[in-house]
């Protein structure tokens, strides 16, 4: 049954980082006035990299480790020079990642419909 859904799961696994990477991104074109806010974006890890590790829940009482797993949280330079307010978001450059994150997400959805459309075909045997 695993295999059945692995890509179900793993396309959830992909629409919910692209929701968490839209949210930040929004934030920093809201923030595109704030003197000296540096941009942020998430980025995904792979399993086998040093920030990958999941977050332990060392008490019962404590709240478990939320978000997307697989992601980190970086600021990003990535060549962008500061305003006068020391303000380093470039509204041009956010607006185009956050376009290309909202088509990956939407690629992702529609293969996730059209994954659960075959299942619900196989499942009905052909009807």
């Amino acid at each position: 049954m695993k295999t059945l859904f692995g890509t179900v799961d793993a396309l959830e696994n992909a629409m919910t980082f692209h929701r968490e990477r839209q949210t930040v991104l929004a934030g920093n074109v809201a923030n595109v006035d704030t003197p000296g806010y540096r941009p942020m974006d998430l980025e995904r890890i792979a399993p086998g990299e040093a920030g990958a590790l999941p977050i332990a829940q060392t008490e019962a009482g404590h709240l478990s480790a939320g978000g997307t797993a697989g992601a980190t949280l970086s600021f990003d330079d990535s060549g962008a020079s500061a305003s006068a307010d020391g303000n380093h978001v470039n509204l041009e450059r956010e607006l185009a990642k956050m376009d290309a994150n909202r088509v990956r997400y939407a690629a992702s959805s529609e293969l996730v419909s059209r994954r659960l459309a075959m299942l619900r075909y196989a499942a009905g045997d052909g009807q």
